[in-house]
């Protein structure tokens, strides 16, 4: 296991903590010489797009949907970029 870099040295040295991070490495901040908290690069999550099937031409049962919330219809037209049937 590796040493724990301190929690003030890591306060000290954060930004290149950070980037020792973003390289790969790990950086593993501790008191007392314990472990705590590893420092880890971030993962962009995927963006869910609901119209992504859009191109497939399923059919939907829109009857389910009739009187439904404004802003829930207007973020569904969004996603598939064309309007809502009535």
């Amino acid at each position: 296991m590796k040493n724990a870099i301190s929690i003030y040295d890591a306060k000290t040295n954060f930004s290149k903590l950070v980037a020792r991070a973003k390289e790969g490495q790990d950086v593993i901040i501790g008191a007392y010489g314990k472990p705590e908290v590893m420092l880890v690069p971030y993962k962009k999550k995927n963006k869910l797009n609901i119209g992504v099937w859009d191109h497939k031409a399923l059919d939907m049962d829109y009857e389910g949907l009739v009187d439904s919330d404004p802003g829930i219809v207007k973020m569904f037209e969004d996603s598939i970029n064309k309007p809502f049937p009535e």
